[in-house]
Formats: C-alpha cells, structure tokens, sequence
C-alpha cells in the first residue's frame, strides 16, 4: 500500500513538474513568434501562424506518446515473458528413474555396506 502510494506521488510530481516545463517552453515559443516570426507575416497571418503552431506541438505530443507507449509494451512483454521463464524455471521438474540410476544407486549402497563390514 506504502508503495502504491509512493509510486502515485512521484507519478503526480513528474507530471506537475511536466506541466510546468511545458508552460515555459509554450511561453517561450510564444515570445519567439511574436519577436521572430510576426513582423515578417502579414497582419492577418498571425492567427495563421499560431494554428500551425498549435499543429505542430500537437503531431510532436502524439508521436511522442504513442513512441513511448510502445516503448512500454515491449518494456511490459519483456518483463513478461522473463516473469514466465523465471516460474517455469522455479517449477518442479517431476523425478525420473532410470533402471541405470537404481542399478548404480545399488552397487553404490553395496560398496559402501562392503567397506562398513570390513572395519
């Protein structure tokens, strides 16, 4: 439960302090078009200018994010399938004997029972 916690409180953290780099780079990009890019654009190209921005960072946050959720999924299958190899691995292997085992099992347990004798 600690843990849980823990985890959605740095997942709530990394998301604020993502929020907050976004607004910066967005205020920033913002001071650059209005300093760079609008005295060489026409008066009524400014809208124009700030849709296409809004396009742009719109295209990059979704590439990014689908870039990343498969970067998750194979992340998650790896995982997966290392999780299955471990328990397969971990399983009981059933015992099995062979005549050859027993036979030498046997002469094994003679020998040692000759030498017991013979102290």
């Amino acid at each position: 439960m600690v843990r849980t916690v823990l985890e959605k409180m740095v997942d709530l953290a990394t998301a604020g302090f993502g929020l907050v780099a976004a607004l910066a780079w967005n205020d920033l990009i913002k001071q650059v078009i209005q300093d760079f890019i609008a005295p060489y654009v026409p008066k009524g190209w400014g809208l124009f200018s700030m849709v296409l921005y809004a396009l742009v960072v719109t295209a990059l946050a979704v590439w990014v994010t689908s870039y990343l959720g498969k970067l998750v999924a194979i992340r998650k299958d790896k995982e997966e399938d290392r999780a299955e190899g471990a328990a397969l691995d971990e399983a009981p292997q059933p015992l099995v004997l062979r005549s050859e085992d027993i036979e030498e099992a046997i002469f094994r347990a003679m020998v040692r029972f000759h030498k017991m004798d013979k102290e």
